[in-house]
């Protein structure tokens, strides 16, 4: 079995029948900004929705773009510590650009301490860039051009990509690494590996290695058909017990249950 790159399952719309009844929602995911963005996923309303509708997001220590069209606004935002209820109500249309763990520093120079679990509004961290021009489309095809090319231009002046690579070496085999592994396997002490962690990621190694065994653990169980005694086992969780507790904290479901719901 081979998981060559850390992708974080946002699940929880796929289990509420309600959300897929009045909200589109799509993953777009580009190679030529796969080394730094997971996806730009779009949201709409399938009709005017007159009720509150919870969209549940998983934490996955990525930061977001968010761009809301109903309001012209655009944020950075990011979750780390628990699954978010997200209120959705009226006529939805949102994208946004799922920025890979670490990529945020690199393309802004701001600890990313300073995003996680909360929202900042783009215009006080990007000086440099104006992307308001994308209110004024409506298609899907434009909105993604307008974005792509945003994100190629952050490119161009990047060379330092070890800690954006370090997240996919943790992913594969977190069962083999503890906070104290990973300081060692990268010639710093603890505290130094938190402070590191902190600035390139706004979590710590603690709260990063559990995010990558939630989200592994669930791509294994959904995509791959491993037994669940086996995912525990290689996700690093102390025994199967621990694993389904973990799950039913995140998603609400014991593992079974997901399993069932989600096919």
């Amino acid at each position: 079995m081979r998981i060559d790159r850390y992708y974080p399952l946002q699940i929880p719309y796929l289990l509420n029948k309600e959300f897929q009844e009045h909200i589109l929602y799509k993953e777009h995911r580009m190679q030529d900004i796969a080394d730094y963005c997971m996806c730009i996923w779009e949201m709409r309303s399938r009709n005017c929705v007159n009720k509150t509708i919870y969209n549940y997001i998983l934490p996955d220590a990525c930061i977001d773009i968010v761009i809301n069209f109903s309001n012209k606004t655009v944020c950075f935002a990011g979750f780390s510590k628990e699954t978010i209820p997200f209120e959705l109500n009226q006529k939805i249309d949102y994208m946004g650009v799922r920025l890979k763990p670490g990529a945020f520093y690199i393309f802004f120079g701001i600890s990313a301490e300073k995003i996680m679990d909360r929202q900042i509004e783009f215009s006080k961290i990007e000086k440099s860039y104006d992307l308001n021009e994308i209110f004024a489309l409506s298609e899907t095809e434009e909105r993604l051009n307008i974005i792509k090319k945003y994100l190629l231009e952050k490119m161009k002046s990047i060379s330092d990509t070890k800690f954006l690579k370090l997240t996919e070496t943790l992913y594969k085999n977190p069962s083999d690494k503890s906070v104290s592994e990973i300081a060692n396997l990268l010639h710093y002490n603890d505290r130094q590996l938190y402070r590191i962690f902190k600035t390139n990621y706004g979590i710590s190694p603690k709260v990063m290695m559990n995010i990558l065994r939630l989200h592994l653990c669930l791509t294994l169980v959904l995509t791959q058909s491993v037994d669940f005694s086996d995912v525990a086992y290689m996700c690093g969780f102390y025994d199967q017990s621990h694993f389904i507790k973990e799950v039913k904290r995140y998603i609400g479901f014991s593992p079974l249950k997901l399993l069932e719901t989600y096919r």
